[in-house]
């Protein structure tokens, strides 16, 4: 499926929800709090799955549902304030990938990932 499809659908359904029912998630501290709550859904399901967590008896895991919840909260925040998250993405691909052959850049998060691990065993 294609970003722009998935944005457009968010929005569709974001217009939708906001035609029933005009406060909901209308302010964009509410889009952050459930953006919030759903990343600690997904959090939840992720160690479920890897077996870091035991399941919860009443609420089944649903992982890829909990991934697409994040993604819509994260769509309908861009909306929120009007920014082209495709456009930003495509900016923030290259970007992002030119640190990989930044020297400096991959001695800092090995030095991070050292000094986690080393306080993990503490």
């Amino acid at each position: 499926m294609e970003l722009e499809k998935v944005i457009n659908d968010t929005q569709d359904f974001v217009n939708r929800v906001y035609a029933l029912e005009p406060q909901w998630l209308e302010d964009p501290s509410s889009l952050v709090v459930e953006l919030s709550r759903v990343v600690g859904i997904l959090a939840e399901s992720t160690l479920v799955t890897e077996g870091k967590r035991p399941a919860h008896p009443v609420r089944p895991v649903r992982l890829a549902h909990d991934i697409a919840d994040v993604l819509f909260m994260l769509i309908s925040i861009s909306n929120h304030y009007h920014v082209d998250i495709e456009q930003v993405w495509n900016n923030w691909v290259p970007q992002t990938r030119a640190h990989l052959y930044d020297d400096e850049f991959i001695k800092t998060v090995r030095d991070r990932l050292a000094r986690a691990r080393q306080q993990k065993t503490v």
